[in-house]
C-alpha cells in the first residue's frame, strides 16, 4: 500500500494550518510489539511501522526499520520531526518552519542531534527529521506532543521501536 493511501482511505487526509500544542496527555510509553498497549491509531501504526528511517551517525549514515537493530549506533536515540503531525498535511513552508522551531528547541535543551529522515518504503513521501541522543524518552515524547506528533522512532540500544505519545 502506498504511504499516503491509508490516510486517504481513512477520510482523514486533509490540510490544516499550523496547530498549537496537542492537548492530549501521554498515556504512558507504549512501544510497538510489547505488552504495554496498542497504538492509538492502527492506520498510523501501519504507516509508521512500515517507514524507513535514516540517520547520520558518527560512523556514517544508517538506514533501519522498526523492529531492527541499528549497527553503529552510539547508544539510545530518537528520531523526531515536526512534519505532518498525525493525519495533518500542512503546506511545505509550514512544515519547514515547524521543523526549524523543533531544531531550535532541541538545541535549547542541549541535546546532541544529527540530520535524519523518515520516509515511505517507496520513497515517495519523506519527512526531514532529527536524531537526538542523550535525551530521556519521556522528554522526547513530551516535545513530540508539543509539535502534534503521535509517535517517535526510538532506538533503545538493541532495536528500533515506535514510542507513542
Amino acid at each position: 500500500m502506498a504511504w499516503s493511501m491509508a490516510l486517504r482511505r481513512s477520510g482523514r487526509f486533509r490540510v490544516r494550518m499550523p496547530m498549537g500544542p496537542r492537548e492530549s496527555k501521554c498515556r504512558g510509553v507504549s512501544m510497538t510489539g510489547d505488552s504495554t498497549g496498542r497504538a492509538p491509531d492502527p492506520e498510523l501504526e501501519a504507516v509508521y511501522g512500515s517507514a524507513v528511517y535514516e540517520a547520520e551517525l558518527p560512523e556514517g549514515r544508517v538506514t533501519f526499520r522498526i523492529g531492527e537493530g541499528v549497527p553503529g549506533a552510539p547508544g539510545p536515540f530518537a528520531i523526531i520531526t515536526a512534519w505532518n503531525p498525525g493525519h495533518e498535511r500542512p503546506p511545505r513552508e509550514v512544515n519547514e518552519a515547524r521543523n526549524a522551531e523543533l531544531r531550535a528547541e532541541i538545541e535549547r535543551r542541549g541535546w546532541p542531534w544529527s540530520a535524519a529522515e523518515g520516509r515511505s518504503p517507496d520513497g515517495t513521501h519523506r519527512e526531514p527529521s532529527f536524531a537526538v541522543w542523550g535525551a530521556p524518552l519521556d522528554e522526547v515524547l513530551a516535545l513530540a506532543r508539543e509539535f502534534g506528533q503521535a509517535a517517535v522512532a526510538w532506538f533503545d540500544g538493541e532495536r528500533a521501536q515506535l514510542a507513542w505519545c
